[in-house]
């Protein structure tokens, strides 16, 4: 059993393969059992400060002995210059900040007397959760009942530590220390509010900075929770960024679903010196590589507030500029119910460009043939592989809409719009790559397309068969075309016989 103690509150919400089980209060602590794809979860929010702590994780340890890991995930503040708001910073090693028993002998400022001088954890499993790597940074967390709000207390700190503590919090110590007297796992997920130096406790960015910082903490525990119920052997310790993102959204729409639409016995994804991953079965015996691109990412070209907080000068000299952000702070709304399963809460971004469904088929299908010119393979494990596949990821910005040619009703579920818009991006595929010969056996397009609600319609296009020949995508099915539509905007598509003219609905009154 895996616990997430934490002193911000959450709910999990119940979604396919997720459940609430249990919850309940004990003392001051709020204990909830999660079972999520077949994987028990624990969260619990304790209270603040070390003494809370440490009454929480012991009544956890004794209540459930089959807990081996506890993540302690959080808000905390930084007096590191290289972490901002919203940096998530992964420790595996704790310090307190706020012991003095120097005057006896060989004890240093920090530790207690029968301890070490800090409380270091490297396991495998704190390993696994660095290979999972999800943003994070590592850092040394300082653990007291203080925390620092200026530059004095700042520098009482260097003097008497030097540079070696990255974060600041109130808890993370005192978990460390009990759990290092069993033989539990621990690490510390530290998402940075502000840096301790500049003046945090009066901060008109306050609330805007809590909403981004909670986004990221249900970010990251989703991201987790998603890692850590695969039953797959992982390691992204070479992936890039770019790739990790790609691969967790996957892992949200499918979890482990999407690794065997490559491979069915894949039993281990391995980040590869070449291919983007390695898929293995149990006993490594027959690898097969997995290249992953991206086509059209969607450019974010306002980075937000949260990107452009201003230092202790730019206060003064600066008083339209800030201005204009108390304002947007005043006018900015947040739905909490869409900030859990959400990367980033992003606002005020610009306009992007629509493109017509054929003009994204190019795209993908351009991408699929320079692709294809590499007929190279790969090696692990000093042995040829035999396979190797293609993930073409698209963040698709089309305008669409699906209409019954009888009825002209719209068509809004995503199960019938995923297969329809399947079918449509079908057609132009293989009419633009009907001459293109590829080294890869299996070719599978990943979309994510736009629709009602903020939402986007997931969208999965797989090759026929095998790739490694002439390329053919499946799911083209002439017959659905007799009962609907998929209307491109772009295009005008505005023919009467496709989209009807327009409906008007009449209800009559019962007359009694």
């Amino acid at each position: 059993m895996i616990g997430i103690v934490s002193t911000a509150y959450f709910t999990v919400r119940d979604r396919q393969g997720i459940k609430t089980v249990k919850k309940y209060w004990w003392r001051n602590m709020v204990i909830q059992h999660i079972k999520y794809r077949g994987k028990f979860f624990l969260v619990a929010t304790t209270g603040y400060g070390k003494t809370n702590a440490a009454m929480a994780i012991t009544y956890l340890m004794e209540e459930y002995p089959g807990l081996e890991t506890v993540i302690n995930i959080d808000l905390a503040l930084s007096t590191n210059d290289k972490f901002d708001t919203t940096d998530t910073v992964m420790s595996t090693k704790f310090i307190y900040r706020d012991a003095d028993l120097t005057v006896f002998k060989d004890i240093k400022y920090g530790q207690a007397i029968h301890e070490p001088e800090t409380f270091v954890f490297n396991t495998d499993f704190v390993n696994q959760v660095k290979n999972f790597k999800l943003g994070v940074s590592d850092g040394i967390v300082g653990t007291a009942d203080m925390l620092i709000y200026n530059s004095k207390q700042f520098k009482e700190m260097v003097d008497k530590f030097g540079q070696s503590i990255d974060v600041i919090d109130t808890e993370a110590g005192a978990f460390a220390q009990v759990a290092k007297k069993s033989t539990m796992n621990f690490v510390s997920l530290k998402i940075i509010y502000n840096n301790a130096l500049s003046p945090w406790d009066n901060d008109p960015l306050h609330k805007f900075k809590i909403y981004e910082t909670a986004n990221t903490l249900k970010y990251l525990i989703a991201r987790l929770f998603n890692l850590l119920s695969s039953r797959l052997v992982i390691d992204f310790t070479k992936n890039t960024v770019d790739e990790l993102d790609i691969i967790n959204e996957l892992f949200e729409l499918e979890h482990d679903k999407w690794a065997k639409r490559f491979k069915k016995d894949v039993a281990q994804l391995i980040s590869g010196v070449g291919p983007s991953l390695m898929l293995l079965d149990k006993k490594g015996l027959k690898p097969e590589a997995l290249d992953i691109v991206e086509v059209m990412k969607a450019k974010n070209e306002d980075e937000g507030p949260s990107k452009m907080i201003l230092g202790e000068d730019e206060w003064k000299n600066a008083p339209k500029k800030w201005l204009r952000k108390i304002m947007f702070l005043q006018n900015i709304h947040v739905n909490e119910d869409e900030l859990l399963w959400n990367k980033s809460a992003k606002y005020d971004i610009k306009s992007e460009k629509i493109f017509a469904i054929e003009d994204v088929a190019k795209n993908l299908a351009k991408q699929i043939s320079d692709r294809s010119v590499d007929k190279s393979s790969y090696n692990y494990d000093g042995a040829t592989v035999a396979k190797k596949h293609l993930l073409v990821v698209c963040d698709a910005s089309i305008s669409f809409y699906i209409t019954h040619n009888s009825t002209h009703e719209f068509v809004e579920t995503k199960s019938k719009g995923s297969k329809l818009l399947a079918c449509e991006f079908v057609k132009y595929l293989n009419q633009m790559l009907a001459d293109v010969d590829t080294p890869y056996d299996k070719i599978i397009i990943s979309l994510k397309i736009p629709a009602v609600g903020n939402q986007k319609i997931p969208v999965f296009i797989e090759t026929a068969n095998k790739a490694n020949t002439t390329i053919k995508f499946a799911g083209f099915n002439k017959k659905q075309d007799n009962d609907f539509t998929v209307v491109d905007i772009t295009r005008n598509d505005y023919d009467p016989l496709k989209v009807g003219s327009f409906k008007v609905t009449i209800r009559l009154k019962n007359e009694k």
